[in-house]
């Protein structure tokens, strides 16, 4: 049998030898609580404070806040309800209908930032969808008919973890800044920090939250960014004061260090090979096409709008599951939608937002890329697919 291709990295990438490396020497050099007042904990403190410091540059935000979390999830929990409490959230004495309650998210945002921001609505904020066009990205024009004094906060993702499209983020945050100048714009870039070759301080957004095992960290190490000078969120796990107030903890210390250096051994290869995605993903298409031509690729289609590490095909007149395990059975493992839905199971409401054609809907396979492999392994993924004809 041939050696396993993990074509799955969009809900979890391996992670990476140097990472370990840098979590398994700080577990061992740093265990101690960084809060402690004794040597041990001294010590801790201050390699937290490098680690930290080293993770904001991985991702071109020095100067920014660093907030750490446990998971992209909980970091857009304190980027989306954090920050609409805290700008139109109840006033101790009751609500203050002065307040804007306007809240403003994609259509194709991930469950995280969706399922979250609707739980607003028991507070009595009103949580509204902007429109996404069939490729999934969210158009300036729409938001900009949206944007009034009522808007509390705005949250569009950076890339779509179906799909692949890459928002305008930052004309997106422009148009905020000029017509709700008083809302905040939050972005869930957990899909695409680590995998474009951009700063996150062009974004210009208020909050951005990432997560260490998208990119070659370990699972359980996340961050929010926080703008300078920018809005804080209101906090929701509360104890000991950690992170400024905002996530009360004991740090993970040992992932920071794992995240971090994941982050920069990411950016070092994107600055070396800017097409080092989409390289990969145009020879995986290029194959998929010479075994199912009339196979339908999902989200834009301006390659400076697609995110090269991710490739969603629609199969016409197949279905996905058949094709999953074939897959699976010859040590190729890829994705069939958003892994974090209940097993994939359920009907995903990022194809609903594009209206795509409810026939295709359970054809879809998603394949996302590390940006390593080999043509000869993108080849096996075709070659599989000819045998379960």
């Amino acid at each position: 049998m041939s050696s396993p291709l993990y074509l799955d990295h969009a809900s979890t990438t391996p992670p990476l030898k140097e990472a370990l490396e840098a979590f398994f020497q700080v577990a061992g050099e740093h265990f101690a609580n960084p809060g402690s007042l004794h040597k041990p904990g001294v010590s801790a403190a201050a390699s937290l404070r490098h680690w930290r410091g080293r993770l904001a540059a991985a991702f071109g935000l020095d100067d920014w806040e660093v907030i750490l979390t446990a998971s992209g999830t909980e970091s857009d929990h304190l980027g989306v309800n954090g920050m609409a409490r805290s700008i139109g959230g109840n006033e101790s004495s009751g609500t203050n209908s002065r307040r804007p309650r306007r809240v403003l998210i994609g259509a194709a945002e991930h469950p995280a930032v969706r399922d979250n921001a609707i739980t607003l609505r028991e507070e009595g904020f009103d949580i509204e969808f902007i429109p996404v066009d069939p490729g999934g990205v969210v158009r300036p024009h729409e938001l900009e008919s949206m944007l009034d004094q009522n808007v509390a906060l705005v949250a569009v993702q950076w890339a779509n973890n179906e799909l692949g499209g890459i928002n305008p983020i930052a004309e997106l945050v422009a148009l905020c800044r000029n017509l709700a100048p008083q809302a905040a714009f939050h972005v869930d870039a957990v899909q695409a920090a680590g995998k474009i070759d951009q700063d996150l301080c062009d974004l210009a957004a208020d909050s951005i939250a990432v997560a260490a095992h998208k990119i070659g960290g370990v699972r359980g190490a996340a961050a929010l960014f926080l703008r300078p000078g920018g809005t804080r969120p209101k906090p929701f796990l509360l104890g000991g004061g950690h992170e400024g107030g905002l996530r009360s903890a004991t740090e993970n210390l040992s992932g920071l260090a794992a995240f971090a250096t994941a982050a920069e051994i990411r950016r070092a290869r994107l600055h070396h090979d800017r097409e080092l995605y989409h390289r990969r993903r145009d020879q995986l298409l290029k194959v998929l096409r010479t075994v199912f031509p009339n196979c339908i690729v999902l989200g834009p289609d301006k390659r400076e709008e697609i995110q090269g590490s991710i490739l969603a095909v629609a199969f016409p007149g197949e279905l996905a599951e058949p094709l999953l395990h074939r897959l699976d059975q010859a040590g190729i493992q890829c994705g069939s939608g958003s892994a974090c839905a209940a097993h994939g199971t359920t009907e995903s409401p990022i194809l609903a937002a594009i209206n795509l054609d409810p026939q295709l809907r359970n054809s879809i396979l998603r394949f996302s890329l590390d940006g390593t492999e080999k043509e000869e392994d993108l080849r096996r993924v075709a070659q599989t697919l000819v045998v379960s004809r």
